[in-house]
């Protein structure tokens, strides 16, 4: 796709500056959840090779010792921690063990994430899709969040990235527990930023467009929608890293969130009409 037509739908790949990510990571301890694969996996590729010692953390400890063993070498390492974020309480035994073993991390990019397409009437029967997609999407995150947050306050310093969807601003029929629960995270990072700027700790969410992953490929798999590649959400991600932004996201959904507030009667006829067909 050549680039004005990827800026247009809002897949414009970025660059990263090596140097300036290797100066913001290099030697320092980088946790990564969802980092079995896809996106995650392609964040803590980054990071390694810039000289970060990254933490891996996922359900599937077999794919991310497999992982481990692939990431590429260039003075950084990596280290692995199997947890499941639905379980709370396992989410913050693994900061714990983060902070026990290495200290404060000097970035968290929280990137797990669960995804169903599912439309109201078809989980009417079905919580526990909302009870799964919350612990993923924002209970989880939040508990491991927590303890690694007050020890970077303590140090004076460290960085939260979130990676979550465009759909957080937006009418999502169809998506609504994913969304809902998405959003959930972004309204508490929206919260407690400007409590944590205050002690050096910067707070950054990132907002994808449809990304091709193992997540999206069961109902965008054969899709021709425009598309960023794992790789190139990772390049979204690590230069948030670089620039610290507050909110990274394409320029429709931003222009979409602001219309969704200003005439929530009109988006919402609009987006009824767009489902009925």
């Amino acid at each position: 796709m050549n680039p004005p037509l990827a800026t247009l739908v809002g897949v414009r790949p970025h660059r990263v500056d090596g140097a300036a990510l290797r100066r913001r990571v290099g030697g320092r301890t980088v946790v990564v959840t969802g980092a079995s694969r896809g996106v995650g996996r392609a964040v803590a590729a980054r990071c390694t090779a810039a000289g970060a010692h990254v933490v891996l953390l996922a359900r599937d400890g077999g794919a991310l010792a497999s992982v481990a063993d692939r990431l590429p070498a260039a003075g950084g390492r990596a280290s692995t921690i199997a947890v499941d974020l639905r379980d709370t309480d396992a989410a913050r035994d693994a900061a714990e063990r983060v902070l026990a073993d290495h200290g404060p991390p000097a970035l968290l990019v929280s990137n797990a994430g669960h995804s169903i397409r599912r439309d109201l009437a078809a989980y009417t029967d079905r919580f526990h899709d909302v009870t799964r997609l919350a612990g993923v999407n924002l209970l989880g995150p939040i508990a491991l969040a927590l303890p690694l947050l007050a020890a970077m306050r303590a140090r004076g310093g460290g960085h939260l990235v979130s990676v979550g969807t465009v759909g957080v601003g937006l009418p999502g029929p169809g998506w609504s527990v994913y969304t809902a629960t998405k959003a959930g995270l972004d309204a508490w990072l929206r919260s407690v930023s400007p409590e944590l700027r205050g002690d050096g700790v910067a707070v950054t969410s990132v907002h994808l467009p449809l990304t091709r992953t193992a997540m999206s490929a069961p109902t965008y798999g054969r899709s021709r929608l425009p598309a960023l590649t794992a790789d190139g959400a990772a390049t979204w991600v690590c230069r948030a890293v670089v620039t610290r932004a507050r909110v990274v996201s394409p320029w429709w959904a931003r222009a979409g969130a602001v219309a969704t507030a200003a005439l929530p009667g009109t988006i919402d006829r609009l987006a009824a009409r767009a489902w009925r067909r």
